[in-house]
């Protein structure tokens, strides 16, 4: 491993890990979209519940680990409370801009009416989330909403946040096999696969978007550093900040422009908005894994604009899911990508 220090040691070596990292999730996100695609014909689950639910998990994987590293390896309870949320809500934001860049880059391709579902459950999900996280958020400081859990040493009202995600997994499972069209999975080379190679490559391809998620994010907080500790000083800068966002959600963003090219709006859709789900489950995480208090005292008041403007890309992005008019998708996208680079102007 020291080789590897000292090759990111210069900045040749660190951009150089950087886009090497970049293009293995590249890579593996394309193929990963392939197989998300003949996992629904497999299993029958569809392709938005595939993107619902697997993909999601696959590809916030990396934020979960990164979110616990801060919180556990932080110098001070504070800091690595802020990150770990800044993290978190940080990666929405962009997971929603994801739907606005499909819209803007792949016009053609974009037609929310060719969707089964224009995900509006998915929306509601993610808002009643993000709801439970601002009550335990807001109600952190005060007797009955700082009390820890026992033996979990996390606030009682995180909690709520993976009970609602199981809620939600169950009443989706029940709600598609209600609505589970009477037809033939579409016969391809990946579905006539036997089991075992299908699914020991289907692990392989998580494996690499999940450590390369990791390294990419590893990677991007060393870039975030002044020169003289070995960065490039980028988190002083509106484009620093754009580019560690999108280091960050490479591998959301990679499986959803994959999956859309290959006509796959459904699945591309579900991933965003599942991702969005399975984040707000890190907070639980992070939570559990913070000795010394709960992590919502620890946290400073600054996240509340943060997740203010998660509200108003939710809304704009189930606008988005929901229109037939290439004009106002184009529109309601251009607006979001505008409110996201005014929001990050006004915080900085």
């Amino acid at each position: 491993m020291q080789w590897m220090m000292d090759f990111i040691a210069t900045p040749a070596g660190l951009l150089s890990a950087f886009f090497a990292t970049a293009a293995v999730v590249v890579l593996a996100g394309i193929r990963l979209s392939i197989y998300g695609d003949a996992l629904g014909d497999r299993t029958g689950l569809g392709n938005g519940l595939i993107g619902l639910v697997f993909l999601a998990g696959v590809t916030s994987l990396p934020e979960l680990v990164v979110s616990l590293t801060s919180v556990i390896n932080a110098p001070e309870l504070a800091q690595g409370a802020d990150m770990a949320t800044g993290n978190m809500l940080g990666s929405n934001v962009f997971n929603l801009l994801i739907l606005a860049f499909m819209a803007l880059l792949f016009p053609g391709k974009f037609k929310p009416a060719s969707m089964k579902d224009p995900h509006t459950d998915s929306t509601l999900y993610g808002v009643l989330m993000l709801a439970l996280f601002s009550i335990a958020y807001l109600a952190a400081d005060t007797r009955w909403g700082g009390a820890l859990i026992p033996g979990l040493r996390c606030a009682w009202l995180v909690i709520t946040l993976p009970i609602a995600y199981a809620l939600i997994l169950r009443r989706e499972h029940r709600q598609h096999k209600l609505e589970k069209e009477e037809q033939l999975p579409q016969e391809t080379a990946l579905t006539q696969l036997s089991a075992l190679r299908f699914y020991s490559a289907l692990c392989a391809l998580c494996s690499l978007i999940l450590g390369g998620g990791i390294l990419l994010s590893l990677l991007g907080s060393r870039m975030a550093l002044p020169p003289d500790q070995g960065g490039f000083g980028l988190e002083a800068s509106l484009i620093g900040t754009l580019f560690l966002a999108i280091s960050t959600s490479l591998p959301e963003l990679v499986i959803s422009f994959a999956s859309i090219r290959m006509g796959f709006l459904d699945m591309a859709a579900g991933n965003v908005l599942g991702s969005n789900m399975f984040n707000l489950l890190i907070i639980f995480a992070a939570d559990v894994a913070m000795r010394g208090g709960s992590m919502l005292q620890q946290i400073s008041s600054r996240h509340w604009s943060t997740v203010g403007l998660i509200l108003l890309l939710t809304g704009l992005a189930s606008a988005l899911l929901r229109t037939t008019s290439r004009r106002a998708a184009t529109l309601i996208a251009a607006g979001m990508v505008g409110l996201y680079v005014c929001a990050i102007i006004f915080l900085m």
